[in-house]
């Protein structure tokens, strides 16, 4: 592909395009989503580190390889595929709504301790089910 000017994109640059910028924010959502999980529940905020509790340092290190992987997307396809045309646009405009939106979902990691509610959750008597429980 020497010739930017013949960029002829095919089903593989329609589906990178369309859906990479927003496959890797709902990764970001998932990875944060699991980790503060998996976290809390195995006690990695009361895990002291230089930079903060090991769950934070986790979650913040998670959400800063999404947004470095969302740059380097949209730069990769603002540098390989020509400026004009509607995939090149699309492409460049659902990746930066969707590291708008990784950024969004992601502050949080940086400004609220994880696992605040943790410790005011109460759970449910042994002899009570809870209240959607069909089995």
């Amino acid at each position: 592909m020497t010739d930017r000017t013949a960029f002829e994109p095919g089903v593989r640059h329609w589906l990178l395009g369309s859906c990479g910028g927003l496959l890797l924010w709902a990764s970001s959502f998932v990875a944060l989503y699991a980790l503060l999980s998996l976290g809390c529940q195995a006690g990695w905020q009361a895990r002291p580190m230089p930079l903060g509790n090991g769950l934070s340092v986790a979650m913040a290190t998670a959400w800063l390889v999404h947004l470095l992987a969302l740059a380097a997307l949209w730069t990769w396809f603002a540098r390989r595929w020509p400026p004009h045309g509607l995939l090149p646009r699309l492409a460049r405009t659902l990746t930066a709504i969707a590291l708008v939106a990784t950024v969004w979902t992601g502050w949080p990691v940086l400004a609220l301790p994880p696992c605040a509610g943790l410790a005011t959750a109460a759970p449910l008597p042994p002899h009570q089910e809870a209240p959607c429980s069909t089995t």
